[in-house]
């Protein structure tokens, strides 16, 4: 089973933790683990690489620093705002992990794993080059910006089934980075946004308990359907409901992390158990958060009891960081959304790429 994870060194004990949690609920199954390093201390690949073999399993890791920079400097424009530029490793995946790695399973290192991953690896992926879990809450500006239809899933990146021989096979690599240079480098969520523009098509929906938002414990089944009708394709409220209390992934991909201190996390019990295993075992949690978590978690009840207001802040929320990450307002953003859904030229001049 080969599991990719993107970390710099500010990120180690997270993936740290992520990478327990895989082996604590997959001791049957033999494990490569290939990190994309960005800045891995000595020290920290040191501490991993004894302590991942300590449990039987093996790791390997692959610079990409440099690769990160030459990027910076093809693409001028490129800034991915509050996430680091880790993110973007994902797109070069093809090319960096050796050729005799046909199948993989992409985490972002903000996961915890709950269950058995043998079934979520054992599944065919055909011709299809990914497989990922839908993000019915994602905003609809970013749905336009990437040129999907009202009926077509926006997809989580956090998790990814890869077929890797096919995304070598279409020169994905190659398309992603046309995109990118056609978009300036300005994506609200990067990497992830590139995906879903370059995989429509392409992707097998896995379940949401695959992939599941710490978030979403306080959204309702109905609340979602409300806001992305095409959800109900994908899921059903019984599955729905499965994924919340009985997660086989869940991904904390919201400010309310379970390191900071005051997090009221749900799912945060997990994290600390597996981060006692691990090489940062006794980490202090951040501090400096506090009234911010106090206030993250009035807003998760605000989201159970009235969904309109969390919708307000967030969407109120997005529009700030674009603003600021990318120094467009909020009429140029628009614009050029519309522009680049309504021509097809800058969608469809990447497609033949290899």
């Amino acid at each position: 089973m080969n599991i990719i994870y993107a970390s710099d060194d500010g990120y180690c004990q997270h993936m740290a933790v992520s990478i327990f949690s895989i082996i604590e609920h997959n001791r049957k199954e033999d494990l490569c683990f290939h990190i994309l390093d960005d800045g891995i201390s000595e020290q920290h690949r040191r501490e991993l690489t004894e302590w991942i073999a300590s449990e039987g399993q093996n790791v390997r890791f692959y610079p990409v620093g440099k690769e990160m920079e030459r990027l910076k400097e093809d693409i001028p424009g490129l800034t991915t705002g509050k996430f680091r530029i880790t993110t973007l490793a994902r797109l070069f995946l093809g090319s960096i992990l050796p050729e005799t790695v046909t199948k993989a399973l992409y985490l972002d290192c903000d996961t915890v794993t709950l269950r058995s991953l043998h079934g979520l690896y054992a599944w065919k992926l055909g011709n299809h080059v990914a497989a990922m879990a839908p993000e019915p809450t994602v905003y609809p500006e970013v749905r336009e910006l990437v040129g999907l239809t009202e009926t077509e899933p926006y997809y989580n990146a956090g998790v990814i089934l890869l077929n890797l021989s096919k995304w070598r096979e279409l020169g994905l690599e190659g398309q992603s980075l046309c995109y990118y240079r056609e978009m300036d480098g300005q994506l609200p969520f990067n990497d992830q946004d590139i995906l879903n523009h370059v995989l429509r098509g392409k992707v097998l929906c896995l379940f949401q308990r695959y992939n599941f938002f710490s978030n979403y414990y306080y959204f309702r089944y109905a609340a979602i359907l409300k806001e992305s009708p095409w959800y109900a394709a994908r899921e059903t409220d019984a599955s729905f409901h499965k994924a919340k209390h009985h997660p086989v992934i869940v991904h904390f991909a919201g400010d309310e992390r379970p390191w900071f201190r005051g997090s009221h996390n749900h799912y945060r019990r997990a994290y600390e158990l597996c981060l006692r295993e691990t090489p940062f075992a006794g980490a202090r949690k951040q501090e400096g958060k506090e009234l911010y978590m106090a206030a993250y978690f009035m807003m998760n009840l605000l989201t159970f009891l009235c969904p309109v207001t969390r919708k307000w802040i967030s969407h109120t929320y997005y529009q700030r960081s674009v603003r600021e990450h990318f120094n467009k307002d909020k009429e140029k953003g628009k614009v050029k959304g519309k522009e680049k859904t309504k021509t097809g030229e800058m969608h469809g001049t990447c497609s033949g790429n290899t």
